[in-house]
């Protein structure tokens, strides 16, 4: 499921203060162990590369490249980069406009024949670049890229025609007026690749091959799979599961928004060369956030194909990829002149890509925290199953009457299964916690009720400035879209509060799925923020899962396989005799479960 985030939504990465750190403190011991610790629980099939200045500090490879020919991932392999092709359209845009040939400033209709409705009279190639156009985009289904429910699924497979790409959507009315707001599409992009060819008198490829990949020494880049390279990364699906090879979307589909592939080095390179000036005569990679648009959310600004934004109160540059089978970043941190790329190619089955996006900025957070901030992440360390005694866990706990799990012992293995009421689940239970009247209690759940009844305009009582000013049918699309993945909102209610007393979790439970909420509040109470968590689908047949042994005497449930929120670890408690007399375990609230 693939609700989409738009200005309403707020990114936590850049919520913690600036922190310092100097070029020699930059000891990447606890980037290995994290690493290692993701490799273990078999969550990061990729790469991950750090260059500062002219050095690589990190580069480590984990797992398959190619499953079939054990070929292992590395820092020289050529992957799929998806939308971080993004900044090489917007920069051959540039480029065209240096040389005279178009105005960022002109509309569409300038260069493109069959854009001569009111659409094309009105937005300009800048409201392309800055997605801010409201060209509509057909292909967001709202299902993943290739997921199994995506009816355009079997039809991307197969190529398609510029013209018959493009006449899919051209015909469309707009999304929004042109400038009046940011809307992230794939169909602005494919329109500027058609601008390109149209200006340049060039193809795409041709165009982005010799002004941009050869004068950055991009050997390995290309503007489309190359299938005959020994170095190509293959896509796979399927965590917690079998391993299956992904469908490949053909990259007709993608041409100027997604169709790039590229490695590491490369990626480097084209920094290296932006600032070098080897791109453009007089400008550097900040060129790219030279005129951008803010989204509204925590400082955040989209730029020529990049966006900018903060990690750990340093600027960054950054933008990410999805493709079948891959995600990928690309973050440059300007300040510390520091890139770190990564890449994904084993990932959820893609109609739950989600999970796998969370994954990647998840250890996104985790390693620049520890580059910018000296912040040793938690990890998780399995234990071997023949090293400890596990028949001990086994046996009946309950929490009250209604809530009871049983946990079993077969081929070494533990599993866990609820007992008692059919459809329930630990992580139900760890929410079901209601939070007591107050201030901010009561505006998260106001907010979700304006909402549900479409009172959008008392929406600016409980709004700061910020989100008050941002135009009321961002937030009506927004829920919208929920109500038309998971049916009719039936409860929700506030089940935790962060320690600064600045976030509440709200808990949304509509007629097919479960979502949580996160609501950010400024220092006057004002909601400054809004965040979705991936929805959990209600349970109709219990809870099974199996548990993993680690470190401290605790069993882990492994959220990312079974795709929930977050990994449910049981801290087991013992007698002054040792023996196990129940558990806790903690995901926002507490609970405790006494062996029977």
């Amino acid at each position: 499921m693939n609700i989409k985030n738009i200005a309403i939504i707020i990114l936590t990465l850049g919520l913690i203060s600036h922190v310092q750190a100097n070029e020699n403190e930059y000891d990447v011991t606890e980037i290995s162990k994290l690493m290692a610790s993701y490799e273990q629980l078999g969550r990061f099939n990729g790469a991950i590369t750090i260059k500062k200045d002219d050095k690589i500090i990190y580069s480590r490879g984990y797992g398959s490249a190619n499953v079939k020919t054990e070929v292992n991932n590395d820092s020289d392999k050529v992957f799929a980069i998806g939308s971080i092709s993004k900044q090489f359209t917007a920069s051959a845009i540039l480029l065209l406009a240096q040389q005279g040939k178009l105005s960022l400033a002109d509309p569409i209709a300038t260069y493109l024949p069959y854009y001569q409705n009111e659409v094309g009279q009105k937005a300009t190639i800048y409201q392309l670049l800055t997605h801010t156009a409201g060209i509509p985009d057909p292909m967001d289904t709202g299902k993943g890229i290739d997921g199994d429910n995506d009816p355009l699924m079997h039809e991307k497979t197969l190529p398609v025609t510029k013209k018959s790409l493009i006449d899919s959507f051209k015909d469309l009315p707009n999304s929004f007026e042109p400038g009046s707001r940011y809307e992230y599409t794939n169909t602005g992009y494919i329109l500027l690749a058609d601008i390109i060819e149209r200006t340049s008198g060039k193809t795409y490829a041709d165009y982005l091959k010799t002004y941009l990949f050869q004068p950055a020494g991009m050997k390995n880049t290309s503007a489309s799979r190359p299938d005959n390279s020994p170095l190509l990364v293959e896509s796979y699906s399927g965590i917690g599961s079998d391993k299956v090879h992904t469908t490949k979307i053909d990259n007709s589909w993608l041409v100027g928004a997604a169709s790039l592939y590229s490695s590491t080095g490369d990626l480097f390179k084209w920094v290296d060369a932006m600032n070098a000036h080897k791109i453009f005569k007089d400008k550097k990679f900040d060129y790219l956030l030279s005129n951008p648009v803010d989204l509204r959310r925590n400082n955040e600004f989209y730029g020529y194909g990049m966006e900018m934004t903060t990690l750990w109160g340093q600027k960054a540059y950054r933008h990410d990829g999805a493709t079948a089978g891959t995600v990928a970043d690309f973050i440059y941190l300007p300040e510390q002149n520091i890139t770190i790329i990564i890449y994904m190619n084993h990932v959820h089955n893609v109609s739950n890509i989600d999970l796998s996006i969370d994954m990647r900025k998840k250890i996104i957070q985790q390693v620049s925290g520890i580059l910018l901030a000296h912040k040793t992440p938690d990890i998780v360390s399995l234990v071997s199953n023949n090293t400890i005694d596990l028949q001990q866990y086994v046996g009946r706990y309950a929490f009250d009457d209604d809530h009871q799990i049983a946990i079993t012992l077969k081929d070494n293995t533990l599993k866990i299964n609820t007992i008692g009421l059919k459809n329930w689940t630990l992580y139900n239970l760890a929410q079901v916690t209601h939070l007591p009247p107050d201030q901010l209690t009561d505006t998260a759940t106001k907010l979700f009720n304006l909402l549900n009844t479409n009172e959008l305009t008392k929406l600016a009582e409980i709004f700061d400035e910020q989100m008050a000013s941002a135009p009321l049918d961002v937030f009506q699309g927004f829920w919208q879209q929920l109500e038309a993945e998971l049916g009719a909102l039936e409860n929700h209610y506030s089940f935790s509060k962060s320690i600064d007393n600045d976030e509440i979790q709200q808990r949304l439970i509509f007629e097919k799925g479960i979502v949580d909420m996160t609501v950010f509040f400024d220092k006057d109470g004002k909601i400054k923020g809004i965040q979705n968590s991936s929805p959990i689908p209600k349970e109709e047949n219990g809870f099974t899962s199996k548990l993993l042994s680690i470190e401290g005497d605790k069993l882990l449930i492994d959220g990312y396989v079974i795709k929930q929120h977050q990994d449910l670890i049981l801290k087991f408690t013992r007698n002054n005799k040792n023996q196990i007399t129940g558990f806790n375990y903690n995901q926002m609230v507490e609970h405790q479960a006494i062996k029977q």
